[in-house]
């Protein structure tokens, strides 16, 4: 009898302690929290999602884990299979297994998607929800890794509905809700950003990311996206690290961040001036800017691996280092 108490408190240990494992492993499911977990949009932006129909919002999202996946992929080997699933086939099922992060052991995750006409229907919708959610629990036990609940609907049309949605499923600590700011955020987020969380998640201590963000510390957003688009810029277009003034004093990025920023306006002049003699500098006889290799070789590496790992260029890889960076400047 003491035999099977203690073989009975041994296997709740270890089926706590796996549970534990998998939450504070960097998996394909903590990833997707990270990318849900950061809203760039306003709430006026999800008024986009009454355009949209539920075919279109399933081809989104589902490439949207597919890239995922991907990008894990290429650090971790990984089996993994995404399908449709739920009563209209727009839900997305995902299971994947892995020898390092699973011993082999498939786990799931699941990304349901509340389009605007499905929370209209009706006044229970946070109760069925719920319910339905709850009973999928019990089918895949401690293998449902995490489901995600993607309100796919006007934020200020639908708030009070929104806001019981989160009420009623907010003990589930499986149940991620992404509310819909959150949810258009992650509806038009370039594969470029999913690339860089993966990998700022993946290897955060890795010694080239730490030089490279040791290399752009001090640096604001702003900054940061004018010396990327000139680095790279300089790399592809010139073959050397020598940009034109009008390059610089006339930047397309800058003036694209600025449009999405408008709190962080400023003068390029100003900027140029701060980050003259750091990363920029004269030659007398060179037209132009030329920028300090030495001041971003590290930055630099990290170019050349987003090349080879995802095949970025151009304005995907400005925007995959500046996601991987930001953070840093």
């Amino acid at each position: 009898m003491q035999a099977a108490v203690l073989l009975g408190q041994f296997l709740f240990t270890v089926m706590r302690t796996d549970k534990m494992q998998i939450r504070d492993q960097v998996t394909p499911a903590t990833i997707l929290a990270e990318l849900v977990s950061h809203a760039r949009a306003q709430p006026a932006d999800t008024q986009g999602f009454c355009h949209v129909n539920c075919q279109d919002l399933y081809g989104r999202f589902y490439a949207k884990a597919e890239r995922i996946f991907t990008s894990f992929d290429k650090y971790i080997p990984l089996t993994w299979y995404l399908w449709r699933a739920g009563e209209s086939e727009t839900d997305i099922a995902m299971r994947y297994s892995s020898e390092s992060l699973s011993g082999g052991t498939d786990r799931f995750i699941g990304m349901r998607l509340i389009s605007s006409d499905e929370l209209a229907a009706g006044d229970d919708q946070a109760v069925k929800i719920g319910a339905q959610i709850h009973e999928l629990e019990k089918d895949y036990e401690a293998l449902l890794e995490r489901y995600f609940l993607l309100l796919c609907t006007d934020d200020e049309k639908q708030q009070e509905k929104v806001e019981s949605i989160v009420e009623t499923l907010k003990a589930d600590t499986t149940i991620v809700t992404v509310v819909p700011r959150y949810a258009w955020s992650f509806f038009v987020m370039e594969d470029a950003v999913i690339d860089a969380v993966v990998d700022r998640l993946m290897y955060p201590d890795d010694y080239v990311r730490r030089q490279a963000r040791e290399q752009v510390s001090g640096l604001d957003r702003r900054r940061l996206v004018l010396l990327l688009s000139c680095l790279i810029h300089a790399i592809e277009e010139n073959g050397c690290f020598t940009v034109s003034d009008d390059f610089v004093m006339h930047n397309e990025h800058l003036q694209e961040f600025e449009k999405d920023n408008p709190g962080e306006r400023g003068s390029v002049t100003e900027d140029v001036t701060a980050m003259d003699g750091r990363f920029f500098f004269h030659e007398a006889d060179v037209d132009g800017f030329e920028i300090y290799q030495d001041s971003v070789s590290a930055v630099i590496a990290l170019y050349y691996d987003a090349k080879v790992r995802y095949s970025h260029s151009g304005d995907e890889a400005v925007h995959y280092l500046h996601t991987l960076l930001e953070q840093s400047a």
